[in-house]
C-alpha cells in the first residue's frame, strides 16, 4: 500500500517544458522500448475521458491541489470526479478517499497535484488500478537537470509497464468544453464547445488562449498543455486532432520537438485536411537561452523551422495576440480569402498608413473598379472625401443612410476580396452618439451578408483616461454583435492586416 504522505504533499509550480535533445526518439528508447504506435481510440478516450481522480486534492489555499480541485468542481465535469487525500474526509464538500486503491471504480484520468519526488509510488498505484492516463502537473523533472531527467524516465518506465499514458510532467492538463474537463486555472472557461484545438508546451499560454477565446467568440474542441512531453507529445496530439471530427483548426505553441522529421510529417499531413497554425518561440539567441532555462528545450534554427513550416502549408504567427487574431480571421474569413483589400475609414492618414502596412504585409490595395468608383462619387458628393482605395469617407461616421450605401458599394467592388473598415469609437460616439454607432454595426453586418465577402472592423478608442472607461463598454458591445454575425474585430489596422496576410499564406 502506498504511504498516505505521498497523497498530501504539495506540487511544485507547473507551466511548460520540453527537452528537444533529451526527449528525442533515441532518448525514448533508453529503457529498450520503442516509441508507441499512434492509437486514435486511446487518445480519444483520454481527451474525452468520462471519469477523473485528483490526487492531492486539498482544502488549503496554500496548496496546488486546492486550486485545481476548485476549478474542476466549478466547471462541473460531466462524469465522476474522485478526490484523493488521506487527511481529509471531504474536500469542497465532496468525499475524499485515502488513496487510488480505495476508489469505488477505475478513473480514466488521474491528475497528480503532488511534488515530483513523491509521484513514483502513486504511478505504481495507477498501474495497479488500470487508469488510461496520468496528468503530471508538477515541475521538477527533466527541466531541472539530470536528477529530474532520471525521475522522469522512471515515471515513463512505470507507465509503459502499467499500460497507461502520461501527459506532462510540468503541464496544466486538458480543457475540453464538450465534457467540461478543465485545466488549471479554468473555472471560468467557456462551456460552449467550438472547433479549434490548441496544443501548448506552455501551461500559462494554454490558459491565456482558452480564456481569450471566450471573449472573442473562438470556441475550442480542446486545449491541451503537454509540458515536458515525457510520453504523449506534440506529434501525438497533432495526429489526434487531424483525425478528430470535432476539430476544424489545429493551433500550436511550440518551443521544441521530440523529432523534427516526425513533427513535420505530422503537420504536413494535418495541413492537407484542415488549417494548422504554429507559433514557434525561442527564435533568437537570447530567446533560445531563455527557452532552455525555462522549459529545458533546445529551440532549433528559426530559418529551418520557417522554411519547413511554409513547405508544409502551415500558417505561422507569433504571440498570444497574433495567434488569437489568426484564429479569429480563420473563423470569419476562412483560409485564403484573398489578398486584395479595400481600406475604408474617416481620415486620409489612416488610409495612407493602412495601405503601407498592407503592402508591407504582402497584401494588395488595388484601384477601385470604374463602376464602383462612379457610384461611390454619387454617394460621397461632399468636401473632404476621397473616392479611391483607400476610401476616405471624410469623418469617422456619416449619416446612416449614406454610410450603408457606401459600405455596400465598397464591399461589392469587383477588385476587393476583403473590406477593412477603421473606426475610432470614442470620436464617433462623441460626435454622432450611440444610435449612429449601432446603425454602423448594422451596416457592416448587412454588407457582409449581401456581398458574401469578408468584412473586417478595426475598432479602438483613443480616449484612455480613467473617466473614459465607458468607451470600452461601447467597443466591447460592438465587437460582440459583429462577432456573432461573422465580422471579425481587431484593435488596430496592423493586427487586422497581419491576420489577413497570415491566413492567406
Amino acid at each position: 500500500m502506498t504511504s498516505h504522505s505521498i497523497y498530501t504533499a504539495e506540487a511544485g509550480s507547473a507551466g511548460s517544458g520540453a527537452d528537444l535533445s533529451a526527449r528525442g526518439e533515441r532518448g525514448r528508447e533508453d529503457d529498450g522500448e520503442l516509441l508507441r504506435p499512434f492509437d486514435f481510440r486511446q487518445m480519444d478516450s483520454i481527451i474525452n475521458a468520462r471519469s477523473l481522480a485528483v490526487v492531492g486534492a486539498s482544502n488549503s489555499p496554500a496548496k496546488f491541489g486546492y486550486y485545481y480541485t476548485r476549478s474542476q468542481l466549478e466547471m462541473d465535469f460531466d462524469g465522476d470526479v474522485f478526490l484523493v487525500n488521506p487527511n481529509e474526509d471531504e474536500v469542497f464538500g465532496v468525499r475524499a478517499y485515502p488513496d487510488l486503491l480505495s476508489l469505488p471504480s477505475r478513473p480514466d484520468l488521474v491528475y497528480l497535484a503532488i511534488p515530483a519526488h513523491l509521484s513514483i509510488d502513486v504511478l505504481r498505484d495507477c498501474a495497479a488500478v488500470g487508469v488510461r492516463c496520468v496528468m503530471m502537473i508538477a515541475s521538477g523533472f527533466r527541466e531541472i537537470g539530470e536528477d529530474g531527467l532520471r525521475l522522469e524516465r522512471e515515471a515513463l518506465r512505470i507507465a509503459r509497464r502499467g499500460g497507461f499514458r502520461i501527459l506532462g510532467p510540468n503541464c496544466f492538463g486538458i480543457y475540453n468544453p464538450r465534457t467540461r474537463l478543465t485545466m488549471l486555472p479554468g473555472p471560468d472557461f467557456s462551456h460552449e464547445p467550438g472547433d479549434v484545438a490548441f496544443i501548448s508546451q506552455s501551461g500559462g499560454f494554454s490558459a491565456h488562449v482558452a480564456r481569450m477565446g471566450k471573449g472573442l467568440g473562438v470556441g475550442f474542441s480542446a486545449v491541451v498543455s503537454y509540458g515536458n512531453a515525457a510520453d504523449l507529445d506534440e506529434i501525438d496530439l497533432i495526429r489526434y486532432f487531424t483525425r478528430d471530427p470535432a476539430t476544424a483548426v489545429i493551433s500550436c505553441y511550440i518551443e521544441g520537438t521530440s523529432s523534427g522529421h516526425r513533427f513535420f510529417e505530422a503537420v504536413r499531413e494535418a495541413a492537407v485536411v484542415k488549417p494548422v497554425v504554429v507559433w514557434k518561440s525561442g527564435r533568437g539567441a537570447s530567446a533560445g537561452r531563455a527557452v532552455q532555462t525555462h522549459t529545458g528545450s533546445l529551440a532549433g534554427s528559426p530559418v529551418i523551422w520557417d522554411s519547413l513550416l511554409r513547405q508544409c502549408g502551415v500558417i505561422t504567427t507569433s504571440g498570444i495576440d497574433g495567434l488569437c487574431d489568426v484564429l479569429l480571421a480563420l473563423k470569419h474569413m476562412g483560409r485564403r480569402p484573398g489578398r486584395r483589400v479595400l481600406i475604408c475609414g474617416g481620415g486620409g492618414a489612416l488610409g495612407t498608413s493602412g495601405a503601407d502596412i498592407a503592402e508591407e504585409s504582402g497584401l494588395e490595395v488595388p484601384a477601385l473598379e470604374a463602376g464602383t468608383g462612379a457610384r461611390l462619387r454619387e454617394v460621397l458628393d461632399r468636401a473632404g472625401t476621397v473616392v479611391a482605395n483607400p476610401l476616405d469617407i471624410g469623418s469617422p461616421l456619416i449619416p446612416p443612410a449614406l454610410f450603408e450605401r457606401t459600405i455596400d458599394e465598397a464591399s461589392r467592388n469587383a477588385t476587393t476580396d476583403v473590406l477593412v473598415f477603421d473606426l475610432a469609437v470614442n470620436f464617433a460616439h462623441l460626435l454622432y452618439g450611440a444610435d449612429s454607432i449601432e446603425r454602423s454595426v448594422d451596416s457592416l453586418l448587412g454588407a457582409r451578408a449581401r456581398s458574401g465577402k469578408p468584412v473586417a472592423a478595426v475598432l479602438y478608442s483613443r480616449a484612455c483616461g480613467e473617466d473614459d472607461l465607458h468607451y470600452e463598454g461601447v467597443l466591447r458591445s460592438m465587437r460582440t454583435r459583429l462577432h456573432e454575425r461573422g465580422v471579425p474585430v481587431f484593435p488596430s489596422m496592423e493586427r487586422a492586416l497581419a491576420a489577413i496576410a497570415r491566413v492567406n499564406e
